[in-house]
């Protein structure tokens, strides 16, 4: 098959009557066809290297020709006149392509003898014009190009995937790599602008871009001259000719150094937080049990001297037993609470949910409190489906409403409103009550656990309802408030963020 190819070339230059090289990438020739006399090149012999042979003007069109196949992938055409060696003006075109086959890369360059042409005055005034203002244009488009080229503020690389060698960069690659100029990069294996552990990762892309022609978001690591390293992210598209062939790859390069130290010191800051919350919990949990056997010892004794002594106690002792009794039972209550409060949101899954159905369900979880205050509660408009913490936003909902049903102003029947509504990124919802209301000055305090505003209302509470309440919001990024006035009942107001990470 080779031999047949060998001949078609052949018979091919022959009747071009043009001479033909292949060349590998040192520029040494490695096949020859055609007669090179027509050309009035000087013998070139298999294996030497091409520019040797050549008259200077061939050869530096050539170089230039070849260097531009490197960096575009493209097939250059150039015709150059010459003297050949015998002195006398030439003219040839010089067709160079680099040739990307299964076996080998190579550049083939045809030589094609033209005729020279002796009197330039025959050139149309017109067309000379129309290509003038053809080239300003190109100009001024390539100027344009080559600015926000060299002068974007991210990375740009051009390299050939036939070679894999740069083609080209802008200034800020070579600022960011540390180099002092481009012919530091060009030229050279694009792996070599990476880590070395990212050098097989390096051609599985280089790969991939032949097969998909693009490549999108892949995070890789380049060196810097000094031994360090950049963390970025690659995208790569591809520059094609008229015929759909891929000639160049075109990488932006982004450096995620900073996001990648906002990410170390997150992940950071995480670690403390959760090994904080674990040695919290610990804490707690330790002087819950540790705090519950004297507590129980405490009742018992005081509970056998109100037996034993009763008799014998007057009634300040008395008080003093009750009072006992009372602090162990609210001691062993906050206690509790505590714990409840730190187990929140453990183990807690994201779903979703329709809040109507769930404020049915604490409606009737809370019908005694309602019938026997005859409340009357009115969800105003339909509330919406969302994706929460099943759980504890039930308790959210039951606390608040339970909330609006104890705080009530003597002798009038507590009415309830809930309502919702939403923005680009919070779902939002309303309880409001005509209830004792809250003081500004407490207002500030009221979601601080252990924390009891009303301690003159009938019905006292633990201090952790609203704890809680607070503590469940933050779970789903958002945050609440309250509006009130004393004497005319308070409004809650809770938001929470519709996409989150928790």
């Amino acid at each position: 098959m080779e031999t047949q190819i060998k001949a078609l070339n052949e018979v091919l230059v022959s009747q071009l009557n043009a001479y033909c090289v292949r060349l590998d990438l040192s520029y040494n020739i490695i096949d020859a066809f055609g007669c090179i006399e027509t050309l009035g090149f000087s013998k070139v012999d298999k294996y030497s290297n091409i520019f040797k042979s050549l008259p200077v003007p061939i050869s530096e069109s050539l170089l230039e020709s070849i260097q531009t196949n490197l960096r575009t992938n493209a097939t250059e055409k150039v015709e150059v006149t010459y003297a050949d060696i015998n002195q006398k003006q030439k003219k040839a075109k010089v067709i160079s392509s680099l040739v990307d086959s299964d076996d080998e890369v190579y550049f083939l360059v045809t030589f094609i003898p033209l005729a020279v042409v002796v009197d330039e005055s025959t050139k149309i005034n017109n067309g000379y014009e129309s290509f003038e203002e053809a080239r300003r244009k190109l100009e001024f488009s390539e100027n344009r190009y080559t600015s926000f080229f060299e002068n974007d503020p991210v990375m740009h690389f051009s390299v050939n995937p036939a070679t894999g060698l740069i083609a080209d960069c802008n200034k800020y690659s070579v600022n960011k790599i540390g180099v002092t100029s481009k012919e530091e990069i060009i030229g050279k294996p694009i792996y070599t602008i990476f880590t070395d552990d990212k050098y097989d990762r390096c051609l599985f892309l280089l790969d991939k871009f032949k097969k998909e022609g693009f490549l999108d978001s892949e995070e890789m690591e380049m060196k810097t001259k000094s031994g360090g390293s950049i963390p970025v992210i690659l995208y790569t598209t591809a520059q094609r000719d008229e015929n759909g062939k891929i000639l160049l790859s075109r990488s932006t390069l982004v450096d995620i150094s900073e996001l990648k130290n906002t990410q170390k010191r997150l992940n950071q800051k995480r670690i403390r937080l959760e090994n904080m919350n674990r040695e919290l919990e610990q804490f707690v949990s330790t002087c819950s049990h540790d705090l519950q056997e004297p507590l129980a010892t405490i009742k018992f004794a005081n509970d056998l001297i109100g037996k034993l002594y009763g008799e014998k106690l007057d009634a300040k002792g008395k008080d003093y037993v009750r009072y006992v009794d009372e602090a162990v039972d609210r001691l062993t209550k906050q206690i509790r609470s505590l714990l409840s409060h730190i187990r929140i949101g453990q183990n807690a899954e994201r779903i979703t949910i329709d809040t109507n159905q769930l404020v049915e369900t604490v409606l009737k979880d809370l019908g005694k409190s309602i019938s026997s205050s005859k409340a009357i509660i009115t969800v105003k408009k339909t509330l919406p489906t969302i994706k929460a913490y099943r759980v504890e936003l039930r308790l959210l909902f039951q606390n608040l409403i339970s909330n609006a049903i104890k705080y009530r102003q003597e002798g009038v029947a507590p009415e309830i409103e809930i309502t919702s509504s939403s923005n680009a990124n919070y779902t939002i919802f309303s309880i409001k009550d005509n209830g004792i209301g809250i003081s500004e000055l407490d207002q500030k305090e009221i979601f601080k656990i252990f924390n009891r505003v009303n301690d003159q209302s009938p019905h006292k509470g633990d201090g952790v309802g609203l704890a809680h309440c607070e503590k469940i919001v933050r779970m789903h990024e958002g945050d609440i408030s309250i509006d009130s006035e004393p004497g005319k009942g308070s409004t809650f107001t809770f938001k929470l963020k519709k996409n989150y990470l928790l």
